[in-house]
């Protein structure tokens, strides 16, 4: 786990107005959850995949920011189609995560590949990951 990055994306967090709680007290298979209507994220700190974690909270973040419908939302890293809410969230997610990554990366020195392996970002987003990258440099 990144807890740089976790630091970041809880300062992005309060920026937008949005509280999160950390537990130990789910199973280790138990999705992060979120309520858009009271911008609250409850993160499940003990996730089998450590490495995750900061792409899940950028994700839940996400729903949050983008005000999906849907109130209470489990994270889904599935492939759910490009108009669902969860492919915007995680749109978001890559999103929020590229400045902090990227900040001290020269451009001739990017790897895409970098970034998804060290969020362990779902392969379905390598187009957005790209597209967010050089949206960043430009």
């Amino acid at each position: 786990m990144d807890n740089n990055a976790i630091a970041y994306l809880e300062k992005q967090a309060m920026d937008y107005h949005i509280d999160v709680e950390w537990t130990d007290d789910l199973n280790s298979f138990t999705p992060p959850a979120c309520s858009v209507l009271t911008r609250k994220i409850l993160m499940n700190r003990k996730w089998h995949k450590p490495i995750s974690i900061a792409f899940q909270l950028a994700h839940e973040m996400s729903h949050i920011i983008n005000g999906d419908d849907s109130d209470f939302v489990f994270y889904n890293a599935s492939f759910t189609g490009k108009q669902s809410v969860e492919y915007k969230a995680n749109i978001g997610a890559v999103k929020l995560l590229v400045p902090y990554y990227y900040k001290d990366i020269e451009k001739e020195n990017v790897n895409i590949y970098g970034f998804i392996n060290h969020f362990d970002v779902p392969s379905f987003l390598t187009n957005i990951v790209r597209e967010q990258t050089k949206e960043y440099y430009v």
